[in-house]
């Protein structure tokens, strides 16, 4: 696979953003003149104007997150005199079979010191025989892989908190217990680390199961976007919103003053069982560390390749998204106005991800007014919806041809396509049911909030 140039895909990113604009805008006001020739146009001025200023607010942020993404460079080597510090690897797990082991081994497998290296493996209550492989990989591994039991099901908060309560180092990396680790990975993981400033580093998540249809290839793209854009957009800033659950490190000094409360969240009066990743970062941001993405890092995870479990997942994402930006934004209020830049810029980043999350809550409703009130206006839909497939489509479309091929870069734009006609309510159903707080794609038990993880540990 081949390196990105980030400042070719980023100016290439910058031009075609402009020429797509231009393009869309002249297709817009071709709709709109078809809408005064069917007498229909005074009627939906509001809804032309409404969707221009969306479109110049989506390609003004898409631009900015292309200029940040050319000044992002990812940490070469430890930037410090001081010795390179040991890491607890937390790999919480729960019915994922002989999955967990090969996680496990991948993780035996890196080019890090064996005497800084600590696994914590946390069966949570599983009920198939993911216990018995976690015990025998751990006794392969000269003793780095502490095996943790739960009796019970406690959910993936307690063994996170487990794991962090009882981390030997002050580097904490999370892994889920379905991803593959580079040999590379933990050692490019901790290097931003040499600055005091970082408390949080995401790592690069690509699909383990891409061979398996449609959903995983889709997913995919998905990750470009967020982890070779977003994430690179945002790290430029040390303003990263989520660092994923898939790979993440943290620094312990930092989130423990805050565990317990972040354990025993509520959401709305409902314990929070969803989401920790963002709540995790949330808590470094809120207290001014930076979280930065570290592109070599890299991960592979298995995801979903049915379209059900395709929507619980992106559900419960959103659900968590929703619930963490409205969370951040309220904190972020409170401060404003505010002299620094990178605030402004991360309080930027939150508003627009929220306006993203929103407009299909608008959208929809007004998408289906236009339409039953006439049909002229289909013109004017669907320029509009070209141009947003267009708009999303671009970013990982250029990366995919940059990184891979050319011929693979059109897929992006049929994910473009099925992401507004078969996944766009999903952002509107993610506000609506906010405050539900279910995994769905896990069969877990109802976790009390006021548990305390207290398990078995075998040495």
């Amino acid at each position: 696979m081949k390196q990105v140039d980030w400042k070719k895909a980023g100016s290439w990113a910058v031009f075609f953003l402009v020429i797509g604009f231009i393009s869309y805008y002249g297709l817009y006001r071709m709709a709109g003149k078809c809408l005064v020739e069917f007498n229909a146009g005074g009627d939906y001025d509001f809804f032309f104007y409404f969707g221009m200023t969306v479109s110049f607010g989506m390609v003004f942020f898409m631009l900015f997150q292309a200029v940040c993404a050319c000044f992002y460079k990812p940490v070469e080597q430890w930037e410090s005199d001081a010795e390179q510090p040991g890491v607890t690897v937390i790999v919480p797990a729960y019915n994922e079979g002989s999955a967990v082991a090969d996680t496990l081994r991948s993780l035996l497998k890196s080019d890090f010191p064996a005497d800084k290296l600590e696994i914590i493996a946390i069966n949570d209550g599983s009920k198939d025989d993911t216990w018995n492989w976690i015990k025998l990989v751990a006794s392969e591994s000269n003793g780095i892989i502490t095996p943790v039991n739960f009796e019970q099901n406690q959910g993936k908060k307690a063994g996170l908190y487990y794991g962090f309560t009882h981390a030997k180092f002050d580097i904490a990396v999370t892994i889920d217990s379905d991803s593959i680790v580079e040999p590379d990975t933990l050692q490019n993981l901790i290097l931003p680390f040499a600055k005091p400033e970082v408390g949080g580093v995401a790592g690069t998540v690509r699909v383990a199961n891409l061979h398996e249809g449609f959903v995983p290839r889709m997913l995919d793209i998905f990750f470009v976007f967020s982890c070779d854009f977003m994430r690179c957009a945002q790290s430029t800033f040390g303003g990263v919103l989520c660092s994923p659950g898939a790979i993440s490190a943290y620094r312990k000094s930092a989130l423990l003053p805050h565990l317990d409360g972040w354990l025993h969240h509520t959401f709305l009066g409902i314990p929070s069982h969803i989401g920790e990743d963002r709540a995790l970062t949330s808590i470094l941001l809120r207290n001014n560390f930076h979280v930065v993405l570290q592109h070599e890092a890299k991960v592979t995870t298995r995801v979903p390749t049915d379209y059900p479990q395709l929507c619980r997942t992106l559900i419960r994402w959103n659900r968590g998204d929703v619930r963490e930006g409205l969370l951040m934004i309220k904190h972020f209020i409170k401060l404003m106005p505010c002299k620094k830049l990178r605030m402004n810029v991360l309080m930027f980043n939150l508003t627009f991800q929220l306006l993203n999350l929103t407009l299909p809550l608008i959208g929809a409703p007004m998408l289906a007014w236009m339409l039953i009130g006439n049909w002229s206006a289909l013109s004017l839909a669907g320029s509009y919806i070209l141009a947003v497939t267009w708009l999303w489509a671009i970013i990982p479309a250029l990366l995919y041809a940059e990184r891979e091929s050319p011929l693979k870069a059109l897929m992006a734009f049929v994910v473009g396509i099925f992401n507004l006609v078969a996944l766009s309510w999903i952002c509107a159903y993610s506000w609506i049911t906010m405050r539900n707080s279910k995994w769905m794609t896990r069969n877990i038990k109802k976790q009390d909030e006021n548990i305390c993880p207290s398990p078995k540990r075998i040495s």
